[in-house]
């Protein structure tokens, strides 16, 4: 058990992540930092500060406003936002760049009392380059300066853009709202959009907020934003997500949700016509696992390397510099008898048998479908998703995933199911039965399908895919045992080595076209076994139920990507079409 009692498991799940943590600002010749390519900006600093945070920008140039944070000798290239350009020059002043930074610290609670000893993990500060100084760094103004020619069709500067921010409050460490206040609302003001307090809609150019008040919140929304689209009263909107991916499966049910409750029966086959009026989501990751934004952002993480920007710096250079790309989604049908499991309200402990997983399971209600950008899995990384999730083991923080995954692994369950898969070229023929169920030499471990490289930063589960590539691909092994299990989740770590592993199937082969369709068919007697995941949403089957993957057609929503992920992806679909 010592092996098994030292796995954090937070990457081979959705509903993990590590908030990365940027290093301490070091002097660049200091030996003890390490060599990188990351370049350090002089900042011309007067001993008192009066830096400005720009309001607004017209003609691509901004007016000075609210005095703003004092200044450092340095500026990282890792934490730039981005570059604003010189404000209106006046008498009494010289012209200077504005430079946005974010610096990224863990909760301090400083010796004191009182909630003034706390420091925030976020610093949002102004700093001034002068202007003449600007040709030295050209290269860094060519990548970060953010003006008007910039903008996109679903830009922050864009006129025609409605903007709403969603503030997930329980997602990951809870980080959304302080984030929101200390930074993003600060980035919105500086560009013009303040937030507007009133309710109606319109065409103010400013931004609304929505906070979480329970699982249904996002969902309502987006059933608003449908209702909206169907009725052609919002032709731009452009939501900010500041969640985890479960947000992403939220809009995306509420929409569908929404738009197929108003369309009649000989309309329902006009779907495609929510591509001119699909919101776009920019991601803001503060959820857990944030598994959608890590892959479509891998990368960007490669060429940086471990001593890159943090995931939320790239995440607001994606906001700002970014464009809107169709997100691929799948479609999960269930039998009849499918539920759809709340979390468990509060359990005096973490449940392990099947009276309590059945009884914490009370008040589910049906569910014919869903819809999803990311995972739909069985076995092990279902009931992790499952068992971990409850006030029991939340109250342990960070460890809980480790201790759920090591009580999982020492039980060492085969689940008894039958798995059938259906590549392209074979949709008209019988189905590839890949576990037959019943006796343990064909149980299965673990069967999860993507269209995510990534389940985290650095747990690669689907080496081959692609951002936004449209692919579905399916990661699965056998009743392996404890041990094995494990050994194979820590090579998914390197890189996904994993797939190269004698137990481990990784459809569709290079050779063999595209999957399709991959169908579950749960045969457990108990029914903490017979859970399914889809983007971290928990259903159970009834015993002899089945869970039904396919590829989607059509488009509910549009992801902020950076623009080179936009090329590569244009690229890659006119090599391989449709």
């Amino acid at each position: 058990m010592s092996r098994l009692s030292k796995l954090v498991s937070r990457a081979f799940m959705r509903k993990r992540s590590k908030r990365q943590q940027q290093p301490s600002r070091a002097d660049p010749s200091s030996p003890e930092r390490e060599s990188n390519d990351e370049m350090f900006i002089s900042v011309d600093a007067p001993r008192f500060s009066t830096f400005h945070t720009p309001s607004s920008i017209g003609n691509g140039r901004l007016p000075l406003s609210t005095p703003s944070f004092d200044a450092l000798g340095a500026i990282s290239e890792n934490e730039v936002v981005c570059i604003l350009p010189p404000a209106a020059a006046k008498s009494s002043s010289e012209p200077y760049y504005t430079v946005y930074t974010l610096t990224e610290s863990p909760v301090d609670h400083a010796s004191g009392d009182g909630p003034s000893a706390r420091k925030g993990p976020f610093t949002l500060q102004a700093l001034h380059v002068p202007a003449d100084q600007a040709p030295a760094y050209s290269s860094l103004l060519g990548q970060y300066l953010l003006t008007g020619e910039k903008a996109q069709r679903a830009s922050l500067l864009s006129d025609d853009v409605e903007v709403d921010v969603i503030i997930s409050t329980r997602s990951g460490l809870g980080l959304a709202r302080e984030f929101y206040e200390s930074v993003l609302k600060e980035i919105l003001e500086a560009l013009g959009r303040p937030l507007l307090e009133d309710e109606g809609k319109g065409g103010s150019k400013g931004h609304r907020i929505t906070v979480t008040k329970d699982g249904n919140t996002i969902k309502e929304f987006a059933q608003g934003l449908g209702k909206a689209a169907a009725d052609s009263t919002v032709k731009n909107k452009l939501v900010l997500l500041l969640s985890g991916d479960g947000g992403v499966v939220d809009m995306l049910n509420g929409l569908e949700t929404s738009w197929l409750s108003q369309q009649s029966a000989k309309q329902a086959g006009e779907r495609e016509q929510m591509t001119l009026s699909s919101p776009a989501v920019a991601l803001l990751p503060l959820g857990t696992a944030n598994a959608l934004f890590h892959s479509l952002h891998k990368s960007l993480h490669q060429q940086a390397g471990s001593n890159g920007p943090s995931p939320l710096v790239l995440s607001l250079r994606t906001l700002l510099f970014g464009v809107p790309a169709a997100l691929p989604t799948f479609r999960t049908e269930f039998s009849p008898g499918a539920r759809l499991v709340a979390g468990p309200s509060e359990p005096t402990h973490a449940p392990t048998t099947a009276e309590d997983m059945h009884s914490s399971a009370a008040g589910t209600v049906q569910v014919g479908h869903l819809l999803g950008a990311i995972v739909a899995s069985y076995g092990f990384h279902a009931s992790l998703v499952w068992e971990s999730d409850t006030p029991a083991y939340r109250k342990h923080g960070d460890k809980r995933f480790g201790m759920a995954a090591a009580e999982l692994l020492r039980e060492a369950h085969g689940y008894d199911a039958v798995v059938d898969i259906r590549r392209q070229q074979q949709l008209d023929t019988e189905s590839i039965r890949l576990y037959h169920g019943a006796v343990a030499d064909h149980r299965c471990s673990y069967v999860l399908t993507t269209l995510v490289s990534n389940l985290e930063r650095t747990f690669t589960i689907s080496p081959r895919g692609k951002p936004l590539d449209g692919q579905l691909r399916l990661v699965h092994f056998g009743d392996v045992g404890g041990d094995r299990t494990m050994e194979i989740m820590q090579a998914a770590y390197r890189e996904g080595e994993h797939i190269g592993m004698q137990d481990v199937g990784y459809e569709p082969p290079a050779e063999d076209g595209t999957l399709e369709e991959v169908t579950v068919t749960v045969n457990e007697d108990d029914p903490r076994w017979r859970k399914v995941c889809v983007d971290g949403t928990i259903v159970e089957l009834e015993q002899g139920g089945w869970m039904r993957v396919r590829r989607e057609k059509g488009q509910w929503l549009r992801i902020l990507v950076d623009r080179c992920v936009a090329e590569q992806t244009e690229k890659l679909r006119n090599a391989i079409g449709p």
